[in-house]
């Protein structure tokens, strides 16, 4: 039977009488806790009656179980002759001596069984599975714990193909201590199972364990790495990976290194495995962060350090106002990370002021400061500037404006103007000042009347805040003094108004060049003219056989810088000519005579290229030049074209065409993105004019922004709205078209529909009518109908 101590029965054997046992015994029994006792008294010699009684270990007699009850200690008959005592459940409280007693003969004799309850062996702080790290002295550890000094032993599983224990001993590499096994300078091979045994010697009972031991390793970060880098943009997204071994596998944890207390840091990233994770990276987010493995061996840490590189941002860039011949300063200041680069610039002429120095200063890492300090500012520093703060990020540009107090100013302090009958004129005051300066007037002319000094006077009173003063009096010449002044100066200006003439007449005409067709002259104006300058000149000229014929002549003008060329003139033919300056005040007289005989017909003059002909071939693609001569000259042009490759003119691919008299040649055959090689010639019956030639490039033809299909789709679309908006237009003036017959053509229906079935003309607009027709003469109303509730009322109505 499970769970019982069974024990020697002991059996009495007397000798010859009529007692049970005649005799005392002792007896020792060691049993386990929670075991069971079992014991038998036998009588074999009952002649006299059986007399036997078991007493416990507080010598209590031990009655037998009842029916319904229940107790740990028991007696029991088993037969007449049998009487024995049953312990359950083995513990200390249930130790001592049980008896079994009979008497015989006034003498009791009795049979002793000490019980003796014993703990069996246990181990404790010993677990199945027990870790040691590589490279170090580990111990496994197995205490086991009983009533007496317990016997520890170790095994180690062999290996797998020998399927054998070995038992291990104190040596060089093991030490078996109370508390475990000591293994020294752990590897890998001294993982395994490894058997704990413990055995109390004076019981014999013994235990032992199965201990797997697994070998692991410290956690070490092979790498903590940042991606993209360890300065990302502010705004990108970012991780930091974290790289360890260790066995087993580490777990990883993130913190970021910070003087604020943890629950203060406000936590940006997420983590991710071996990983955190900055999906919009912030400005503080930059520091120092440390990735912590650990695992059962320990612990292994790395820091890294991120820097958030930040855009410029310019913090002061202010506009300055400073008084001409002061000392100022403009100052720009970035800040960024990295360290922005900061340069101003000045939106307008460039000078070489020795009196404008610059200088940088960096009050941090993060910040730039960019002083520009003008010695003795003067006006033409005035304008916009411009600050560029630039770093590895990006670039930022802010202006701002410096503004010069200064006074008065004039270009020139004296001028003189030209006045003629009929004109007006306007005396310009025009200045520099800041702040806007107050004008006035004042006359210092010839003796003039007392009436036309109170009009200057007026006039200029006037004119004391504004500008120009507006002379129409011709006899209001003189000198005129204008004063601009404001808060820091004054200046003065002097405009000497005279009365101007015409040019006097030209005596100094030269030809310079004459031809078939045409003549050139060469015209030196007149020295001094009384007025305003010579803008031109003027001819008047006709064949001599003609000019005394009539006063109706041929005349030319030519601007001042222009050629005085004539042409269109007949060959071998006499012609006289005379000529007159002009100025704003008019024409001047006409000069002498003169008489030239143009050559006889000869081959057409060197054309000449169109000043603009480049851009011309560039925007509109047409080669231009200048006539030669006149049309009477040149019977046709002869134009020879190559195209040029690797800078060779290409001779094989010339072509030569013959064009009617004209100024230009569509190039709209030329293939586009080639350099072509043009030579002109003029000719005429009488032979060629010298050859003029040019290189031109022929651009690529721009590409329509819309395609064909796109065109002819928006093409009908146009079209298809503009017959929506005539239908409609027809709709509202007409009620005609499309929209009107569909809309009217329902109505109409409807109204025939109800119209027809209003048999007594309840919904007609003459209700008055309707009355006389139906309503009886003595004034009774047989029916009314409200058109308002669509109620029928009357003598033979129903509600």
């Amino acid at each position: 039977m499970d769970g019982y101590a069974w024990v020697t029965i002991i059996e009495i054997f007397l000798t010859e009488g009529n007692a049970c046992f005649t005799s005392s015994q002792v007896e020792i029994n060691k049993i386990k806790t929670g075991s069971s006792f079992y014991q038998e008294c036998r009588c074999d010699d009952p002649s006299s009656g059986v007399n036997l009684i078991w007493l416990d270990a507080n010598n209590k007699t031990i009655l037998p179980l009842r029916p319904g009850t229940k107790s740990n200690v028991y007696s029991e008959w088993l037969d007449k002759h049998t009487y024995s005592v049953y312990i359950s459940n083995i513990s200390k409280s249930t130790s001592g001596a049980y008896k079994c007693v009979t008497k015989h003969s006034g003498q009791t004799y009795m049979l002793t069984y000490n019980v003796e309850a014993y703990d069996p062996p246990y181990f404790v702080n010993t677990k199945e599975n027990q870790y040691v790290i590589s490279g170090k002295d580990g111990i496994i550890t197995c205490e086991a714990r009983g009533e007496n000094d317990l016997l520890i032993k170790w095994h180690k599983e062999g290996e797998e193909l020998e399927k054998r224990t070995i038992q291990i001993t104190d040596d060089e590499k093991y030490k078996v201590t109370p508390e475990g096994l000591i293994i020294k300078e752990i590897t890998k091979e001294d993982e395994g199972v490894y058997k704990c045994s413990a055995s109390d010697l004076d019981t014999g009972e013994g235990i032992d364990r199965d201990i797997k031991v697994e070998v692991i390793a410290t956690p070490s970060i092979k790498e903590l790495v940042a991606f993209p880098n360890t300065t990302p943009t502010l705004g990108e997204s970012f991780y930091i990976e974290c790289l360890a071994s260790g066995v087993p596998h580490p777990e990883y944890t993130f913190r970021k290194i910070s003087d604020m207390d943890l629950a203060e840091t406000n936590i940006t990233w997420q983590q991710v495995g071996n990983r955190i994770v900055f999906d919009i990276i912030q400005e503080e987010d930059s520091g120092t962060y440390e990735c912590i493995a650990t695992n059962r061996a320990g612990i292994s840490t790395k820091n890294i350090s991120i820097e958030v590189f930040l855009p410029p941002i310019i913090t002061e860039f202010d506009n300055v106002t400073a008084v001409e011949g002061s000392t100022t300063q403009i100052v720009c200041k970035a800040t960024g990370i990295p360290t922005p680069q900061i340069s101003v610039t000045f939106l307008g002429e460039e000078s070489e002021d020795q009196s404008i120095v610059w200088d940088k200063k960096n009050p941090n890492v993060n910040e730039t400061e960019f002083y520009l300090s003008f010695l003795r500012v003067n006006r033409t520093h005035e304008g916009t500037y411009q600050c560029n703060a630039t770093n590895e990020v990006g670039s930022i540009m802010e202006e701002m404006q410096l503004f010069v107090l200064y006074p008065p100013h004039f270009n020139t302090s004296y001028e003189k103007v030209w006045a003629w009958k009929d004109k007006s004129i306007n005396l310009s005051c025009e200045h520099q000042s800041n702040p806007k300066a107050v004008i006035t007037w004042r006359y210092q002319g010839n003796e003039i009347l007392a009436t036309d000094l109170l009009e200057i006077n007026r006039l200029m009173a006037d004119k004391m805040h504004s500008n120009p003063l507006i002379i129409k009096n011709k006899t209001l010449y003189g000198i005129y003094e204008c004063t601009a002044r404001n808060e820091f100066g004054e200046a003065k200006k002097i405009i000497h108004l005279q009365e101007g003439f015409t040019p006097p007449a030209i005596n100094n005409v030269t030809i310079t060049k004459i031809t078939s067709s045409s003549v050139t002259f060469s015209i030196e104006g007149p020295n001094e003219v009384n007025g305003p300058d010579v803008i031109g000149y003027r001819s008047e000229y006709d064949e001599i056989d003609n000019y005394n014929i009539t006063n109706i002549h041929l005349n030319r003008t030519w601007a001042k810088d222009r050629s005085f060329k004539l042409d269109r003139l007949k060959p071998n033919t006499s012609y006289v000519i005379k000529f007159a300056a002009i100025n704003d005040v008019g024409n001047g007289p006409w000069s002498n005579i003169f008489n030239f005989v143009t050559l006889d017909r000869s081959v057409p003059n060197e054309p000449d290229w169109d000043e603009n002909v480049e851009q011309l071939v560039a925007s509109d693609r047409v080669l231009k030049w200048k006539p030669a001569d006149s049309s009477d000259t040149v019977e046709f042009y002869t134009l020879k074209y190559c195209p040029i490759y690797d800078g060779l003119i290409a001779k094989s691919l010339c072509e030569e065409e013959q064009i009617e008299p004209t100024d230009e040649f569509q190039l709209n055959k030329m293939d586009a993105n080639t350099t072509y090689y043009f030579e002109l010639v003029a000719q005429n019956a009488l032979g060629n004019s010298s050859a003029v030639r040019i290189t031109v490039t022929i651009p690529a033809e721009e590409e329509p922004t819309l395609s064909s299909g796109a065109i002819a789709g928006i093409a009908i679309l146009v079209i298809f709205l503009c017959l929506v908006l005539l239908d409609f237009l027809l709709l509202i003036w007409r009620r005609q078209g499309i929209i009107a017959s569909c809309c009217y053509k329902k109505t109409n229906k409807r109204e025939v529909s109800i119209n027809s079935r209003d048999k007594k003309g309840l919904l007609k607009e003459n209700p008055e009518n309707i009355d006389k027709l139906k309503r009886p003469s003595n004034g009774h109303k047989e029916y009314e109908y409200n058109k308002t509730t669509g109620a029928i009322t009357g003598k033979h109505s129903s509600v």
